[in-house]
């Protein structure tokens, strides 16, 4: 049977949501983005916005150097996730195969509807009237066999507001007049100066080329390279699975390589994390640490905690090693993020028998520390080493 996915994309959805609460926001340049730090970067733009150069990632300094009417908003990402989950309500009415992706981006498994709902079309222009009329929200949506292909047809039409409907068997030939920017495969930076280096520009070119061609210079992704410049792609459309997380990134004000400085930032991250979750009563099992240097690269290191603990000073002692691990390079760095995940409750009874002497001494300390700061302000008592950042 084939398979009938439709992509539903709304463009700038964080500042779509912004105007449906504030109509004075309409036709005006808008970002947004977090302002604790001039070089943070912006999380959703715009389309005027974009016409004046300004674009998602790009540094706020900078933002605000090429458009000086910008408005910058705060993100609100309950309101953000509110208006994507009556979305998601909505197009639980067609298929119960739903998956909601990054802001404003969702899939929906149409397979084997057709004596329900007729031609896939026919749903297709329902939910996209029901969108707009509903929330007011303008919206694209693209109809294809697989992720890929609908998801770049939804793309590729978003100025006009339509629906673009890819037939079975002509994925290849779609993508073909295509710039190589348009499959998520070559947003790797390592991969895109390559194919800068190879001249190959097209889709049309990547797709003439053969596996092990492509392994040799590309390693495993070569492989992914030619499915995608073909049309291919097996993913399933995935039902969102809520998990709880904690999240702490910071931007730094200057790039840096200074480990004291860095593992200062660590440290005021894991700080305001760890209190988050002793006010939830959670305990992390998972620690994520991500960085981003300042030419772009990514790289992310995972911490598996056997004796979960959110006691500042026992679980940085674990921390500190994951960051010297991983940052490895002499590149300086520009971001970091830690992402506490696999979060458990407290067991209801300590060990008999385990010695928790130095445990309750800490615990005791950053227990009496919260309520300094509970009362008098966050930056009342401050840990030396976070004086660096």
């Amino acid at each position: 049977m084939t398979r009938n996915i439709v992509h539903l994309r709304i463009d700038g959805f964080p500042v779509a949501v912004e105007r449906l609460r504030d109509a004075s926001l309409r036709e005006k340049p808008v970002v947004v983005c977090s302002r604790h730090s001039p070089r943070s970067l912006i999380f959703s733009a715009s389309r005027e916005a974009r016409r004046e150069g300004v674009w998602e990632g790009l540094p706020l300094t900078k933002a605000l150097r090429r458009c000086r009417r910008l408005t910058v908003l705060p993100p609100d990402e309950r309101s953000y996730q509110q208006a994507g989950n009556q979305i998601m309500r909505l197009l639980e009415r067609y298929s119960p195969l739903v998956e909601s992706g990054p802001w404003g981006r969702f899939y929906m498994d149409m397979t084997g509807t057709a004596r329900l709902f007729g031609s896939v079309h026919n749903p297709t222009f329902r939910i996209q009237r029901e969108v707009a009329n509903a929330m007011g929200l303008r919206n694209t949506l693209g109809t294809g066999s697989n992720k890929l292909v609908s998801g770049i047809a939804a793309r590729v039409i978003e100025s006009h507001g339509d629906l673009y409907a890819v037939p079975f068997g002509s994925e290849a030939s779609f993508l073909s007049p295509l710039r190589i920017e348009i499959l998520p495969a070559a947003h790797n930076q390592k991969d895109r100066t390559l194919l800068t280096e190879l001249n190959i520009r097209w889709v049309r070119q990547l797709a003439t080329l053969s596996a092990a061609q492509l392994v040799s210079v590309f390693g495993k992704r070569g492989i992914l390279l030619q499915k995608q410049a073909l049309g291919i792609d097996d993913r399933p459309v995935l039902p969102a699975q809520s998990k709880p997380f904690v999240l702490e990134e910071r931007t730094l004000d200057s790039d840096t390589n200074d480990d004291k400085r860095l593992l200062g930032v660590l440290y005021g991250m894991m700080e305001r994390a760890c209190r988050e979750m002793r006010i939830k009563n959670v305990l992390p099992r998972t620690i994520w640490l991500h960085i981003r240097y300042t030419d772009g690269m990514d790289i992310t290191r995972r911490l598996r905690l056997h004796d979960p603990t959110v006691t500042d000073p026992l679980l940085f002692q674990k921390l500190k090693p994951l960051f010297l691990k991983t940052s490895f390079r002499r590149q300086c760095i520009r971001y970091l993020s830690l992402t506490f995940t696999d979060l458990i409750l407290p067991p209801p009874q300590l060990s008999l028998f385990e010695n928790m002497s130095q445990h309750y001494k800490e615990s005791r300390l950053i227990s009496a520390l919260d309520k300094i700061r509970e009362r008098y302000g966050n930056r009342s008592v401050q840990m030396g080493r976070t004086l660096h950042a």
